[in-house]
């Protein structure tokens, strides 16, 4: 096989290459003129579109601001009609928004973007997700070993087993950073790949050496007790030249959907945006709209933040391709950050809508 090119990849390839073939199988009948299907559209006029239109999206199972925005109203003042589909795993998530059961991308990283586009799946982003803090409780991963582990560096992690999402994830590539980092090759630890909820409970029955979970579950296991913190992605992100890219998640939509619906695309974007600002200056209140909505306990609730920009930064973009490449995720030069995102649709951006 070679270099940079994954089992993650062939997946991905499998899945829209069927997908291709589902969609390529609708039935025929007399279709209305561009001109007439155009028309029917809604258009994005003052902040908002003409008419309503029901936008498909994952139901979230962690902290996310679609929900928030949808609680808070600000979807619907757009002309937005959230409908949740049903949670779905990260390694899907391409192959249903690009079969169209889902509209939206609505978590994942630059990452996820450009293996499925390499696959041949033309996703596009269209926003920023969340970036990176170093508090506790907004931090994007960290990775713990148990109170009693010899494990104290990198070094010492050589033939020990580390649990990751799965083949491919964010937390594959940034664990992998950590060891490159600490002068460890990729090779001489082993990936064992299970959910975050099942990770901390490996970890405590030595079925594994480290466990590399989310926040939300962070905390919770800390507050647990005999379990330590060995590293986190701020930190890596830090000596990496960026802390808070460490976590730049994005938001995402086919090209055919894009291209069908760009009106649409800026009322999400309006709203979201909108969202996303206020979560940073209602972050408590955040969380309580998310344990609410995740049926947990307020006070083990943990978030994230976002960027302070209305729009895509090149930089952080940038920055997530050179860690794929320098951990041999993607062959040099392969990934052309243009190809990955566009602007172009953002009212904030393009000045449509003023702050």
């Amino acid at each position: 096989m070679k270099k940079g090119f994954r089992l993650s990849t062939l997946f991905i390839i499998l899945l829209v290459t069927t997908a291709f073939i589902l969609t390529g199988c609708t039935g025929g009948g007399e279709k209305p003129s561009a001109a007439q299907a155009d028309d029917a559209k809604p258009k994005f006029v003052n902040g908002k579109l003409t008419k309503e239109f029901n936008l498909k999206v994952p139901t979230q199972t962690g902290f996310n601001e679609i929900y928030i925005g949808d609680h808070l109203g600000f979807y619907k003042e757009v002309g937005l009609n959230i409908e949740y589909t049903g949670s779905i795993s990260g390694g899907m998530l391409a192959q249903s928004v690009i079969k169209g059961d889902n509209h939206l991308f609505a978590a994942g990283h630059i990452l996820t973007i450009a293996q499925a586009r390499q696959a041949g799946a033309k996703i596009k982003v269209v926003l920023q997700g969340s970036f990176d803090n170093s508090d506790t409780d907004k931090i994007h991963m960290t990775w713990l070993v148990r109170e009693d582990s010899p494990i104290k560096s990198a070094q010492d992690l050589i033939g020990k087993k580390v649990s990751i999402n799965y083949i491919g994830s964010c937390t594959e590539l940034l664990f992998s950073e950590y060891l490159r980092q600490n002068g460890v090759s990729r090779d001489q630890v082993t990936f064992v790949t299970m959910p975050d909820g099942q990770a901390e409970n490996s970890l405590r029955q030595g079925l594994i050496d480290v466990a590399g979970i989310h926040n939300i579950f962070t905390v919770s296991a800390l507050q647990r007790g005999g379990v330590r913190p060995l590293t986190d992605t701020f930190s890596i992100g830090t000596k990496a030249g960026n802390g808070p890219a460490s976590s730049y998640s994005v938001r995402a939509f086919s090209e055919d959907f894009i291209r069908n619906n760009p009106d649409v695309v800026k009322a999400y974007i309006a709203a979201t945006v909108k969202t996303q600002h206020w979560i940073n200056n209602n972050y408590a209140e955040a969380l309580k709209i998310a344990a609410a909505y995740l049926k947990i306990d307020p006070e083990k609730a943990t978030g994230t933040v976002y960027p302070p920009e209305n729009a895509i930064d090149p930089e952080k973009i940038n920055f997530w391709i050179k860690l794929m490449e320098q951990n041999n995720f993607v062959q040099p030069g392969s990934v052309d950050p243009a190809d990955l995102y566009t602007n172009d649709l953002n009212p904030y951006y393009t000045g449509e809508i003023k702050e």
